[in-house]
């Protein structure tokens, strides 16, 4: 599980780094990706993308059913919301950072959240 977790931080490391725009709204938050048994990927979101560092403390957290569902939703290849109400991705409340993450990690212009 733990090469699984990292092909997943270096694809979506990868994504992040071709970004051309800054996300819009400054943000500024520390999310946890947990993706089956391995432990959490720590994300820290900025305006100009996000990077990995499993030193900090998560603001906020989701629970994905597998890496794969991971990639396909952060990577803007799925419906976030879908996939919520189907049981493959859970939020602890912060729901909304999922349009946060989806812009973090897509070629396209980055979006606040609502």
């Amino acid at each position: 599980m733990e090469d699984e977790r990292n092909r997943v931080r270096d694809a979506l490391a990868e994504r992040s780094a071709r970004r051309t725009t800054p996300l819009a709204g400054s943000p500024d938050v520390y999310v946890a990706l947990h993706l089956g048994d391995a432990r959490p990927l720590v994300c820290h979101v900025t305006s100009q993308g996000a990077c990995f560092d499993d030193a900090f403390a998560a603001e906020a957290h989701f629970r994905f059913d597998a890496p794969a569902t991971a990639l396909a939703l952060l990577g803007g290849g799925g419906d976030f919301f879908d996939a919520f109400m189907a049981g493959r991705v859970r939020a602890d409340g912060h729901i909304t950072l999922a349009f946060l993450l989806q812009a973090a990690f897509s070629d396209g212009p980055g979006e606040a959240p609502p």
